[in-house]
């Protein structure tokens, strides 16, 4: 079984394995970094570590403006640490590995690693690895 942290963005599930969760919070006003790209919302000091904010909304190319963003998940994976705003943290959700559709993606969509498919619903599962990767070099 496989536990994932399931969270809302743009009125879409994503899921992220729990291990690579260091924390969550809620949403807090980061501190704009000059001339950044703009899926980088600035950074955010957490008990003294100074960790980049990903708009994970506006990383992923779909964004919605007038949806409030209720909380920041702090990831930890291949010694970086990055944080991203979501609109909501839904569950930690346990799925067998069978749940897992994987989907040849283009490369727009190469942090995405499948589609959990349970009853009636269609959680995108982001491949952790790459999604940090990906924030750090941008």
């Amino acid at each position: 079984m496989s536990k994932n942290l399931v969270f809302l963005s743009n009125n879409q599930e994503y899921s992220i394995d729990i291990s690579y969760v260091k924390e969550i919070r809620n949403w807090i006003k980061s501190t704009i970094i000059p001339n950044s790209p703009e899926f980088v919302e600035g950074i955010i000091n957490i008990r003294g570590s100074v960790i980049p904010l990903i708009n994970f909304g506006k990383k992923i190319n779909s964004y919605n403006e007038n949806i409030l963003k209720k909380a920041i998940i702090i990831l930890e994976g291949d010694n970086k640490i990055i944080a991203f705003s979501v609109d909501d943290v839904l569950e930690i959700l346990s799925y067998h590995k069978e749940a897992l559709r994987r989907i040849n993606f283009n490369e727009n969509f190469s942090f995405l690693e499948g589609i959990i498919s349970l009853d009636e619903r269609s959680i995108f599962k982001i491949n952790e690895s790459f999604f940090i990767k990906e924030c750090i070099n941008d």
